[in-house]
């Protein structure tokens, strides 16, 4: 059922459907990389029960006809038997359904098909096509949280053929199915069937954007970061071309826009596009104080922190910090700031003492370490030019004059300026572009 995860055994069923199936083991899968402000799915706790569930081995190992005695008829195709009672009422379609399951032939005792054995749940969203119709129809009499077994009849999994050797003809089979979690399918391309003049009207886009939210909330949720960005730029797109009727839409649209750029910047700190997630604070700033959101401060720090910028990252950490005191995330992340300042502090003045070193009459031959050296202050400095939002880069103090006539070099060399302030009766010298 799920393409480019496979077993070495199992068998994969949408793979069936399409003719046949190849054998693997991916075993560099990692999925599900969760984010400060987006909670992941639930997929139980490690009880006891969950443990039982997670068991391998067929929970029936007579023959079918006995099994059906021991079950309620769905359908003439379809047998159930519920292990552990759900909540809610039973899915409808258009629902996107969260499942484990095991499947089984009868009397042998390894699964040949098992999102367990992946270790990865199993989403679908029910009335579509592209799964087993009597995997389907089972999972329609289920509820959230319950467990159950169902006898399937070869109708509906892989017809009269099957597909040998694996699956033999008018093979039935035993489906032990799960219900993680359900919740209304959301359709991703929503805003593209809008029309032109839908478009305009405040009232008809909202609820449309809303799906989109939703939908992109998923795909970061399932590690699909850049398909996320896109939604959420769609739907950033799409509210400010709309018309607005009076001040109650005003604000409402501009409330929406500060959830969709704080989710996008989130979207790109993970990605590690830390300027980009500026420039989505920086939006930010034309629509709400700032100052006064934790979330904006703390993915604004984490941004500045990336790209070099210590000081104004630890003045935005400090101010979330402030809003949120006992936030596990700034506190971490403040933590990291320091240790990141601290190492750029000692490296910097490695690099600036050993650069006063360095002898400014011509010589034939530059020596090996003088050579390394040039190179670090090549990059250091690099680091600083390639920062469009760094305009000057602060020097230590007390230069000496022939230190000086090296900062100019190096000014002349990266085509800056350098500027010196006098403060305190100190001098205070800076890089500025």
């Amino acid at each position: 059922m799920d393409t480019g995860n496979v077993l070495k055994a199992p068998i994969n069923m949408s793979d069936l459907l399409d003719g046949g199936t190849e054998f693997q083991i991916d075993t560099d899968f990692n999925d599900h990389e969760g984010d400060e402000y987006f909670i992941e799915d639930d997929y139980g706790s490690a009880d006891e029960d969950e443990e039982k569930f997670k068991q391998f081995l067929t929970p029936w190992d007579r023959t079918f006809e006995e099994l059906r005695q021991e079950m309620k008829p769905i359908s003439d195709q379809i047998y159930k038997r519920i292990t552990k009672a759900g909540v809610g009422e039973e899915l409808p379609d258009n629902t996107e359904v969260t499942v484990d399951y095991n499947a089984f032939f009868e009397k042998e005792m390894k699964p040949f098909d098992s999102s367990t054995l992946r270790d990865k749940p199993f989403r679908m969203v029910l009335g579509s096509h592209n799964v087993l119709i009597g995997f389907m129809e089972a999972v329609k009499t289920m509820r959230v949280s319950e467990e159950a077994q169902f006898l399937i009849s070869y109708q509906l999994l892989y017809g009269e053929v099957g597909c040998p050797p694996r699956i033999k003809p008018k093979a039935d089979a035993l489906f032990v199915i799960r219900v993680i979690n359900a919740s209304p399918a959301v359709d991703g391309g929503a805003l593209a069937k809008l029309t032109e003049n839908e478009r305009r009207s405040y009232e008809m886009v909202k609820d449309r954007v809303s799906q989109i939210r939703q939908y992109a909330k998923d795909c970061f949720k399932r590690n699909l970061i850049q398909k996320a960005i896109v939604k959420y730029l769609e739907a950033v797109d799409t509210l400010q071309m709309c018309q607005l009727k009076n001040e109650a839409e005003q604000e409402e649209q501009q409330k929406t826009l500060i959830v969709i750029y704080t989710s996008l910047a989130v979207c790109y700190n993970h990605r590690d596009q830390p300027k980009d997630a500026c420039r989505m604070v920086n939006a930010l700033r034309n629509l709400c104080d700032v100052s006064k959101n934790a979330k904006i401060l703390y993915q604004e720090g984490k941004a500045l922190m990336k790209i070099g910028d210590y000081d104004r990252s630890r003045k935005c950490l400090l101010g979330a910090q402030k809003l949120e005191p006992h936030d596990e995330n700034i506190q971490r992340t403040l933590k990291e700031l320091n240790e990141c300042s601290s190492k750029h502090q000692i490296e910097e003045k490695r690099i600036w003492t050993r650069a006063f070193g360095l002898v400014t009459s011509k010589e034939k031959e530059e020596p090996k370490e003088d050579t390394t050296l040039v190179e670090d202050i090549r990059k250091s400095m690099q680091v600083f030019l390639d920062d469009e939002k760094c305009s000057t880069l602060s020097l230590p103090d007390h230069f000496s004059a022939k230190e000086v006539l090296i900062l100019e070099r190096f000014a002349d060399e990266f085509n800056l300026k350098l500027n010196i302030q006098m403060h305190n009766n100190k001098k205070h010298y800076k890089f500025q572009k």
